[in-house]
């Protein structure tokens, strides 16, 4: 590795880690006694107004999003993440960013939040390897402040079909507890990777194995609030790594949760007809323009392909 690249990937991937006891035998060998994990009050700041969230709703999305990702977060507001009329289903959407280097870009995230009060702004510089200190920031605070029944994790180029998912939750979920499923990895997807030059690099000093345990795509997973707070109390006991999803399969496995495969959660965008609307929850990789569109087709559904069979299983 020559040296800097050594150096970009030493200053990006600072994680802020505490000591901790794991009081059980980990897979990965001997005893943990002293597993470094998150320091989750480093991520939270004082001086910034936090989002408000009703406590007790149904389902709470969390949308990671770079400081000067505006653009997208203003389109996610007028399509998927606005209220269209009235509804039984109570949720909310929150916008997960960190800290900008660039001071213009900082004052105008906290303008943002202040007129429209859905930004948790972090204590983390905003990088692409700090992703997994920005969702542990969001699980812990929807975890202490909004207690909702099931959290939905995505990204702010992805659709969310607000109009089924929350309905499905509470109609036709019967995982209550325990639950954690999305768009899976196959087994060669897996491969921890080891090149420094690769923004997914992870040292085996940070993660010792060569493959990483089942996990959900970071596109979109859906967990209930008890997975979620068994999934903080892993996450105070194991090394972070800077690959999002990856980790958060980590701390499942550790919790003793086992992630389920759903292909309602879409990692590509394709030509999806109005009909599949009715089935999938969340379709990556969408353009202002394709959020537009996909909420038309959400809202179509409503009322077309009556014809068709209603699924009613996460698969």
């Amino acid at each position: 590795m020559t040296a800097d690249v050594q150096k970009r990937w030493q200053l990006s991937s600072r994680f802020p880690i505490i000591q901790g006891k794991l009081p059980r035998r980990s897979r990965f060998g001997a005893i943990e006694s002293a597993q470094r994990g998150v320091d989750f009050p480093s991520l939270f700041t004082n001086s910034l107004t936090d989002p408000h969230c009703e406590p007790g709703q149904l389902l709470l999305i969390l949308v990671t999003s770079a400081p000067g990702n505006s653009e997208p977060r203003q389109v996610i507001r007028r399509t998927w993440a606005a209220h269209e009329g009235p509804t039984a289903y109570q949720w909310q959407s929150v916008f997960l960013v960190g800290q900008s280097a660039d001071v213009g870009v900082a004052q105008g995230i906290q303008r943002e939040q202040q007129e429209f009060g859905d930004i948790l702004i972090g204590n983390y510089q905003d990088t692409y390897r700090n992703l997994t200190l920005k969702v542990m920031h969001g699980f812990k605070w929807v975890a202490k402040q909004c207690r909702p029944s099931y959290i939905l994790k995505t990204d702010d180029d992805c659709f969310v079909n607000t109009d089924r998912l929350p309905e499905f939750l509470l109609e036709h979920n019967t995982i209550k507890t325990g639950l954690y499923a999305g768009s899976l990895f196959s087994r060669e997807k897996r491969q921890v990777i080891r090149e420094p030059s690769s923004k997914w690099f992870v040292s085996r000093q940070d993660y010792h194995p060569d493959e990483y345990p089942p996990y959900a795509s970071g596109i979109g997973y859906i967990l209930s609030l008890d997975a979620v707070e068994q999934i903080l109390w892993a996450a105070e006991h194991v090394r972070p790594i800077p690959v999002e999803d990856a980790y958060v399969g980590i701390l499942a496995e550790k919790a003793g949760i086992r992630v389920k495969s759903s292909a309602r959660f879409a990692k590509h965008n394709v030509r999806w007809r109005v009909c599949n609307y009715r089935y999938l929850m969340v379709i990556h990789h969408l353009s202002p323009h394709e959020q537009e569109v996909a909420k038309g087709n959400m809202l179509q559904a409503r009322s077309a392909c009556h014809d068709s069979l209603e699924v009613t299983r996460w698969k």
